[in-house]
């Protein structure tokens, strides 16, 4: 055991103590199975406890109460700026995660005009067909789920988010690209040297910020229903408006975050209904009760899959790890942390404390029934991050995990390949898994239909 930073004399706040793990076994943990080793220190040293990673110390803090105190941030001791430009400032710079204080305000405002209720109906009805075509596409059979899911989400916020439909070829490099930023960010060699994560992930930049630099000029001139348009149109309330490279910073990470975090939401959530033929029968049979095509008010029609979709997403959360940065001498939950120090809180394994969830290991849906007493704390359940950095698209995001689980169980029925487990790639939250997939007949559907409106007049 070893002690972070001894408190100044006269602080009766307590001394954060760690494990004497090597940087690189602190990593591996970490990358690995954020939730197994979240147990191991919080069965030492509770709730808040430290190790060294890639040269940096840092906090790990559990619980509800420490997931409030850090993304809220009340006392502005905490900032995401330092952390995430360390691990993928190279990639993603200057993206609204980045940003921090009065410039993180003012450009969350301005994007926020691209989320609006209004938007989000505009939205709903681009991606309709857009998912459709996808699902339509799914042969009998063995089936990639995440792949499969990959490139419906990518073809979803090229078409919603930019207003353009690519070859599958140029979409798949587009998604190559996002794909080896994101991993360069976990680097542990961070040079460009080639042949090496990071090298690829500056490739990766160079061939997204082109692809977005040579449409910005024709969504300046012609505006369209996008929101590539809507972010080249946004303005505050005192006419302030995003720079070229702005728009296209912004663009560069809500393209790789809307369809990396859906991809996630959808492949555990699918998983699950494989696992629980149960729970997929009672979804299909809503689903086939609702219209094929969902209007955005409509999702309301949809209560046993929404709680499916939030009970996936608590077993596995889109943002697994919420970093900050001690940009002062701080405190976490009673425990003194120096200025300098990154401290995250793991949103997985905080979903699955025993002390605040009841059988958290076990996917239970109807814990978010409208019957069941939720958690105590509202920082319980987090999947898209909370405070002033919570995901801005998670809205969005809801509705296109929703509509494409709603036209997937229209079509198809699928369980898991016989013996075979959910792959897990720990923080990045790669998972998948290979479904067995059987396309449903129109009989079928007309029967389900049937049994559901039974005898009645």
């Amino acid at each position: 055991m070893r002690m972070l930073a001894a408190p100044p004399p006269g602080d009766e706040r307590r001394p954060v103590y760690g494990p004497r793990w090597n940087s690189l076994t602190a990593a591996l943990k970490l990358s690995r199975d954020p939730k197994q080793m979240a147990r191991e220190l919080r069965a030492e040293f509770g709730d808040v406890s430290f190790i060294s990673v890639l040269g940096r110390k840092v906090v790990v803090a559990l619980g509800p109460e420490a997931a409030e105190q850090l993304t809220r941030n009340r006392d502005r001791t905490f900032a995401t700026g330092p952390v995430y430009d360390f691990a993928f400032g190279s990639f993603f710079r200057r993206g609204m995660i980045l940003l921090d204080a009065d410039e993180h305000r003012s450009h969350r405002r301005i994007m926020q005009h691209a989320f609006t209720t209004a938007r989000l109906a505009t939205y709903t009805d681009q991606l309709q067909p857009v998912i459709a075509d996808s699902i339509d596409a799914l042969p009998d059979g063995p089936v990639d789920m995440r792949a499969a899911f990959k490139a419906l989400t990518l073809d979803v916020a090229l078409r919603v988010f930019v207003g353009v439909t690519l070859p599958r070829a140029e979409a798949d490099e587009i998604n190559k690209a996002c794909v080896d930023m994101i991993e360069a960010a976990g680097a542990v060699v961070r040079a460009p040297i080639p042949g090496t994560r990071w090298q690829r992930g500056l490739h990766g930049r160079k061939r997204v910020e082109r692809f977005f630099r040579e449409l910005l000029p024709g969504k300046r001139a012609t505006p369209g229903p996008d929101l590539f348009s809507a972010l080249c149109a946004a303005e505050d309330e005192h006419g302030a408006v995003f720079t070229d490279d702005d728009v296209i910073n912004h663009m560069i990470f809500i393209l790789f975050a809307s369809h990396d975090t859906a991809t996630v939401a959808l492949t555990e959530a699918a998983y699950q209904l494989a696992e629980s033929p149960e729970w997929q029968e009672k979804s299909r049979a809503e689903a086939l009760a609702a219209p094929a095509a969902l209007a955005y008010d409509g999702l309301a029609d949809l209560p046993l899959l929404d709680m499916v979709v939030r009970e996936a997403l608590r077993i596995r959360p889109p943002v697994p790890v919420i970093p900050r940065a001690a940009v002062a001498d701080t405190h976490m939950v009673g425990h003194f942390v120096p200025k300098g120090t990154f401290v995250v809180t793991l949103t997985e394994a905080n979903h699955h404390l025993p002390d605040v969830w009841q059988d958290p290991d076990t996917f239970d849906p109807l814990r978010f029934s409208p019957e069941r007493e939720a958690p105590a704390h509202r920082m319980a359940w987090m999947p898209y991050g909370g405070g002033v950095h919570h995901c801005i698209g998670m809205m969005f995001a809801r509705m296109e995990v929703l509509t494409a689980l709603h036209h997937l169980l229209r079509a198809v029925e699928w369980s898991a390949e016989p013996g075979h487990t959910m792959h897990d790639r720990g923080l990045t939250a790669h998972a998948g898994f290979t479904a067995v997939v059987r396309r449903r007949t129109p009989d079928e559907c007309c029967g389900a239909v049937q049994s559901l409106v039974g005898d009645e007049p």
